[in-house]
């Protein structure tokens, strides 16, 4: 007798957004995409935005986007972009940038590669300078 067997491919299933982190005083929340300057939205490269499918498992598909952001804050020059990013497991990447007064410049001061339910807690550290 002979058996079929069917693979099916999750990598666009796409998690729930993880739900809103209120952004501390004297912070910012940035609408996205608009508010993102080009010179971060260059070296973040190809992130989905809240609520658009991404590749939330360790599947890579080329072509799809494979982090999806969970918010941006701004504070002055300070700008912290959090992210959830697919694998084994979901998991958060935030990043903090110091932007040029030119706003064409940006470079990376820290980076917390961590579970996404502690995101905003982590995120709310990195506001205080």
């Amino acid at each position: 007798m002979a058996g079929a067997v069917t693979l099916t491919s999750s990598a666009r299933i796409a998690k729930p957004t993880i739900s809103h982190c209120p952004a501390p005083l004297g912070v910012v929340e940035v609408v996205l995409p608009s508010g993102l300057p080009a010179v971060l939205r260059d070296l973040m490269d190809d992130v989905a935005l809240p609520g658009e499918p991404f590749d939330s498992t360790d599947v890579y598909v080329k072509g799809h986007k494979h982090r999806r952001y969970i918010f941006v804050w701004n504070i002055g020059s300070r700008w912290i972009v959090a992210t959830e990013q697919g694998g084994i497991t979901l998991r958060s990447g935030i990043f903090v940038y110091d932007l040029g007064k030119d706003r064409k410049t940006a470079t990376l001061i820290d980076k917390h590669l961590g579970f996404v339910n502690n995101v905003c807690t982590t995120a709310s550290k990195l506001a205080v300078p």
